[in-house]
């Protein structure tokens, strides 16, 4: 299995949200690459394949360590990826996508933080292969509610490592914040996958 890196990301141009916050979210990005790194090591083990028990098994427990780590690095990684700071005018193929599915900018925003206020994880804006079309799916954990065969275009973190520092429990207003960062450049680019 592949190892990871953690990648580096510039917070200089975030408004609203201190880099302490940053920071402190950052190294907790940082511990969940280790831990993926640790299952790899685990996962190339032979020996973990000795004990097929779905009850207790190292191997159980060893998968479920696997999505919830490779899963919060992908998320980590798209959300602090499309919140920079800059490019906050939302144009481009996102705006016509979010207008044609959501009716406006506006409705779509409340929708999302709607579902962010409902949700324990992660909100996200995807484009789903199989029924050709646009969803916002809220998770409660990384590894929980996914829904296969989709492509995050606007991702957002709402567990409370990701505001309680500067908002302590006014999950709207760390929202609000995130909204104002979000960087479209980067979302019009997810289209180029």
């Amino acid at each position: 299995m592949k190892f990871f890196d953690a990648k580096k990301f510039d917070f200089d141009n975030i408004n609203g949200i201190s880099k302490c916050q940053l920071d402190q979210h950052y190294t907790l990005y940082t511990r969940y690459v280790d831990a993926m790194n640790k299952v790899s090591i685990e996962m190339n083990d032979n020996n973990l394949y000795k004990n097929c028990n779905p009850n207790f098994s190292n191997l159980r427990n060893t998968q479920i360590a696997l999505t919830y780590n490779l899963d919060s690095i992908k998320l980590h990684e798209l959300y602090f990826e499309n919140m920079t700071g800059l490019n906050n005018d939302i144009n481009g193929k996102i705006q016509m996508v979010i207008n044609n599915t959501f009716g406006s900018y506006e409705n779509f925003i409340d929708k999302f933080k709607c579902i962010g206020l409902s949700m324990r994880g992660w909100v996200i804006l995807c484009y789903d292969y199989f029924s050709n079309d646009y969803y916002i799916y809220g998770q409660d954990s990384h590894n929980t509610e996914i829904s296969m065969n989709t492509y995050p275009l606007i991702v957002m973190d709402v567990y409370e490592h990701a505001y309680m520092i500067d908002f302590g429990i006014d999950k709207a207003k760390y929202i609000d914040a995130f909204f104002k960062n979000l960087d479209f450049k980067v979302i019009n680019n997810r289209f180029n996958v």
